[in-house]
């Protein structure tokens, strides 16, 4: 795992470390709250190399990611966290089952990851809640509810 540097940033956290080759990542957590209950803590992720470059394969990139999604997570057991993987190069599937694996290894078994997958967007989208904190169907008809209001809007 790579040492990583954290700033708040004016939307939420914001972390970013370099690897041996020089690149530059970037983890940030973007407040996404509504007002009502259950989505009223709940904060977008988005990480990837500053410069959107590319190098060998690293394990240590992986693991440092993981590591701050981990420890921003155990900050607050009322937090909901949700990533949309990026479609702009045809990889969304790639990025959600990479997204799923740290998810399967991060050994928080009281959070859910509860996945969407649009009919009209080649988009997915992934929550994570505690289960300790949220009641599962309450959450998921919130998720789906809000997500059709941003269809509608979108398609209207």
């Amino acid at each position: 795992m790579y040492k990583y540097n954290k700033e708040q940033g004016a939307d939420g956290p914001y972390f970013y470390f370099y690897t041996e080759l020089n690149l530059t990542y970037y983890v940030a957590f973007r407040n996404m709250s509504q007002e009502t209950f259950p989505l009223n803590n709940v904060y977008s992720l988005d990480f990837g190399e500053i410069n959107e470059k590319k190098g060998r394969k690293d394990t240590k990139i992986s693991s440092t990611i993981l590591n701050i999604i981990i420890e921003f997570l155990e900050t607050d057991q009322s937090l909901v966290i949700h990533f949309l993987c990026d479609s702009t190069d045809s990889r969304q599937l790639n990025r959600k089952r990479l997204f799923s694996r740290w998810f399967s290894i991060c050994g928080m078994e009281q959070w859910v990851k509860y996945d969407y997958d649009f009919d009209s967007a080649d988009y997915n989208i992934s929550f994570l809640y505690c289960s300790d904190i949220y009641d599962t169907a309450l959450m998921e008809t919130e998720i789906l509810l809000t997500l059709d209001v941003y269809e509608r809007a979108k398609n209207g």
